[in-house]
C-alpha cells in the first residue's frame, strides 16, 4: 500500500524538524532519511525492526555526526550516550544519588548499560576518586563502542 503523498511529505518535515532538535547534523537529510526508511535491521547486531519505533538514529552526541540505523539495546551501549540530567559531574555514568544517611547528602554513583539495562559498579562521595575508578573500569572491561 502506498501512502499519500501529502502524508509522506508531513513525515519528512517532522522528522527533519526532530532530527535537528536531537542535535543531528543536517547535511545529508535527504540521504539519511532514505536510509532510514527503507532500513529493515540493525546495522550492528542484524535484528531485524518489528515496527518504526524499533529503529534508532544512532549519531555522536556531542559533533552530531550521524553513524547508524540501529535496534535500541545498540543505541543504548553506545559509550557517548546522553548524561543523566542529575548528571553535574560532566562525566558520562556518574550522577548524584540522594543519600540521607551522608553527611552531604548525596553519593556520587557509577552507572553503565550493559545489554541496554543500566548496570550499578560503584558509589563515593568522592567524585574524583569515582572517575579514576570509572576511568580504570571502563579500561579493564573494554567498554566502549
Amino acid at each position: 500500500m502506498e501512502l499519500p503523498f501529502e502524508l509522506i511529505k508531513y513525515h519528512k518535515r517532522l522528522t527533519k524538524y526532530n532530527w535537528k532538535k536531537g542535535g543531528l547534523d543536517m547535511c545529508n537529510f535527504e540521504e539519511t532519511y532514505e536510509k532510514y526508511i527503507t532500513s529493515s535491521k540493525c546495522e550492528l547486531c542484524s535484528k531485524i525492526f518489528k515496527n518504526s519505533k524499533d529503529r534508532h538514529m544512532e549519531h555522536n552526541n556531542t559533533t552530531g555526526k550521524f553513524r547508524n540505523i540501529v535496534c535500541t539495546k545498540c543505541n543504548k551501549l553506545k559509550s557517548d550516550n546522553k548524561i543523566y540530567s542529575n548528571n553535574t559531574s560532566g562525566y558520562t555514568g556518574i550522577h548524584t544519588h540522594i543519600d540521607k544517611k551522608c553527611k552531604q547528602g548525596f553519593t556520587w554513583e557509577f552507572r553503565v548499560n550493559i545489554n541496554g539495562k543500566s548496570r550499578f559498579i560503584k558509589s563515593s562521595i568522592d567524585l574524583d576518586f569515582l572517575i579514576k575508578f570509572a576511568d580504570k573500569w571502563n579500561l579493564e572491561n573494554n567498554y566502549h563502542t
